[in-house]
């Protein structure tokens, strides 16, 4: 071997041994500052995800990944972080304050806007589909319909059951004072001054003679006055007034822009119902003169509703309680009214 080749040997193997020496103090320095880096996990998009976009449908769309507890971990900070990263230092605490992903992707809460992928994931990004849009409820009334409300207490809204969508009965109850009137159609002349000609007494049916000796104190009365004898002192009733409601609110919770609250009991809210204008006259009397309650009537794809004659406890018909007394005074003879 010549001289030559064994300085080039000499030369190869220093080269090598100084190559060795610098890449092992950059792997001892890439090491140490590695040491020093904290590292959290986090959660990152791999795809666009479209507003809107329901939380599980978005979460096949959503991976695991990291990045620096200076940058997630921080005052009021709103990404997702669930804890330091394989390898890192960080406290294990570190996202104590940060939102976890669970919370983040609840199953009612969609995408608020478009998320780009990679992009970090934050609670902002996933909210109730009622904070998505500014809806008017107003815009969700259909032509020739109109929202009319009341508040109903939870026991008489089928226990706070009621949403947006459900279809309702509306159950009126009341108890009507008939004193005054009776006293009234019991006074032949107070009846004449107050009615007029709306109290005329038309083929007054005479009276069977009484036995010899006794005194009957109907003989001289007309027939509204025996009539009015025979009247309770109050009238009570319950009665189906409207079937088949459909229910458009109830508080914050609306049939566009529905809460997703579930099976949960809402307690006593105001109720919104999606009524024609003549449902509404109803729902209205019976609002300022009797008590409320709503049926919750059962709904499904194979779910017919099948409308029932209403004829009400006590009081057969609340909106034709004056054409049945109308009814007993002209088969007891009288005439009310103008015919």
């Amino acid at each position: 071997m010549g001289r030559r080749s064994l300085v080039l040997i000499i030369a190869l193997a220093l080269a090598a041994v100084s190559a060795f020496s610098v890449w092992q103090f950059l792997s001892t320095v890439e090491d140490e500052a590695r040491a020093e880096v904290q590292e959290v996990v986090v959660y990152r998009a791999t795809q666009l995800i479209e507003t809107g976009t329901s939380a599980v449908e978005a979460e096949a769309f959503i991976e695991q990944s990291t990045a620096l507890v200076d940058n997630v971990a921080f005052e009021g900070s709103q990404i997702v972080c669930t804890g330091p990263a394989q390898g890192s230092d960080a406290p294990l605490d570190v996202c104590g304050r940060n939102p976890r992903l669970d919370s983040v992707l609840d199953p009612i809460n969609v995408a608020a806007g478009p998320i780009s992928a990679g992009q970090l994931i934050t609670s902002e990004m996933f909210v109730p589909p009622n904070l998505l849009t500014d809806v008017k409820l107003s815009e969700s009334i259909p032509q020739g319909k109109v929202a009319v409300s009341f508040l109903p207490d939870a026991a008489s809204a089928s226990g706070g059951f009621v949403r947006p969508g459900d279809r309702v009965n509306l159950v009126a109850s009341a108890s009507i004072d008939l004193t005054q009137s009776t006293a009234l159609l019991q006074d032949p002349e107070l009846r004449q001054i107050l009615l007029g000609e709306f109290a005329v007494p038309v083929d007054e049916p005479v009276a069977p003679p009484a036995e010899e000796g006794a005194t009957d104190e109907t003989e001289d009365q007309d027939p509204v006055t025996r009539l009015a004898d025979t009247l309770p002192g109050s009238l009570d009733f319950t009665q189906t007034v409207l079937q088949d409601v459909e229910v458009l609110a109830v508080g914050p919770d609306t049939r566009p822009s529905p809460l997703g609250t579930g099976l949960e009991p809402a307690g006593s809210q105001i109720v919104v119902l999606e009524v024609t204008p003549e449902q509404a006259e109803k729902i209205e009397f019976a609002r300022q003169y009797t008590s409320v309650a709503l049926s919750l009537l059962p709904s499904g794809e194979d779910t017919v509703y099948s409308p029932f004659d209403s004829r009400g406890i006590i009081i057969d018909d609340l909106f034709s309680l004056i054409d049945r007394i109308r009814e007993q005074f002209e088969e007891a003879g009288v005439l009310l009214g103008n015919g």
